[in-house]
């Protein structure tokens, strides 16, 4: 697998005949989707050098690691500052060892509150945690718990996300059998709107729906996303965007290293026409704190966009789900609560 990607880097990058990222500087590098901390350090380093020589990349990139409480050792992490990771997102999820067995988590409690000063220890100073609210046994003072223990660590960026339940999934299967309760969705919202009013009080900026930091820390990569940047992903199930297409890597293992075994992309990918780009910026800019600018829709679609939803905003307003101010719109923490149903009323 490693061996592949490695391929997949030469071809994309100055030395293959096909420069995705063409004449636009790498500002991020982010291992993820999956599960990046069981690689060695040495598969990390090779991985990022090989980034360094085939692209043009910025001064003091953000590089992030994906990465479990568990595998998270002293050597490791000391390892993983000298290949070049200087920022860590770390699966918490809970600092309870009732959830963490309930989700079948491979690390326990004592790790999910370790981890992060051996992380620090090593030198890695840009912390972000993922915590999970919304599932059943999480009681709203567990809730708050888990905020405060995680604010009392020095992290400065939290992502947190009420548990899905997705299909074809052991927990479908568990919760369409009997063997667990489905997620009971006023209770993730009422979790959701503690979220909120915490981090207002305790100086965590709410910067997109998920996603709050402290200090300015946004997360770079994932910003880049919600602004519609280009971006090249690699590896199995990798999606890709420059702007005018949207390109995305074979799902199996198997068939992605086969195919670079003999150099072959294994890629499809789509024009995105003008009202898919408009959509695309509806969904990405309302879930964030910078809205969505309503010159940059008229100018993606040729449209007059306030016109055309004028009776639509108006009533939003009076609702307070969105506000609107110098031709941007925002949701309020009420429409932060509907924000996907909310962005498809608007979607063309």
């Amino acid at each position: 697998m490693v061996e592949a990607i490695y391929r997949e880097i030469v071809f994309y990058g100055k030395s293959g005949s096909n420069l995705y990222m063409r004449d636009t500087p790498i500002e991020t590098i982010y291992f993820g989707g999956g599960t990046p901390s069981v690689l060695s350090t040495t598969d990390i380093s090779l991985l990022i050098e090989t980034v360094q020589q085939n692209f043009e990349i910025v001064n003091n990139p953000e590089i992030t690691l994906e990465a479990n409480p568990d595998d998270l050792t002293k050597e490791y992490c000391d390892e993983l500052k000298s290949a070049g990771i200087n920022r860590l997102s770390i699966g918490i999820q809970s600092f309870y060892e009732e959830h963490l067995v309930w989700m079948n988590r491979s690390h326990n409690a004592e790790q999910a509150s370790n981890c992060v000063q051996i992380a620090i220890d090593s030198g890695i100073n840009h912390i972000s945690m993922d915590l999970i609210y919304g599932f059943p046994g999480l009681s709203d003072e567990q809730w708050t718990s888990n905020l405060e223990k995680a604010s009392a660590l020095q992290i400065n960026h939290l992502s947190c996300y009420s548990l899905t339940v997705e299909e074809r999934t052991p927990l479908k299967k568990l919760i369409d059998t009997g063997k667990y309760v489905a997620p009971d969705e006023d209770m993730s919202a009422n979790q959701f709107s503690t979220l909120m009013s915490w981090a207002k009080n305790n100086d965590w900026e709410h910067y997109e729906i998920s996603n709050f930091c402290r200090g300015g820390a946004y997360s770079k990569h994932n910003t880049s996303y919600w602004q519609q940047k280009k971006y090249l992903g690699i590896g199995p199930s990798a999606h890709s965007y420059n702007g005018l297409e949207r390109r995305w890597n074979v799902k199996d293992n198997h068939a992605y290293i086969q195919s670079w075994i003999l150099n072959i992309p294994p890629t499809e990918s789509e024009i995105l026409t003008k009202t898919e780009k408009l959509n695309d910026l509806i969904l990405t800019s309302l879930r964030t704190k910078w809205g969505l600018k309503i010159d940059k829709a008229n100018d993606i679609a040729g449209i007059d966009f306030y016109e055309e939803n004028k009776d639509l905003i108006e009533l939003y307003i009076s609702m307070d789900l969105i506000t609107y101010n110098d031709k941007l719109i925002k949701l309020t923490d009420s429409g932060k609560l509907f924000s996907d149903s909310i962005s498809a009323e608007f979607f063309y």
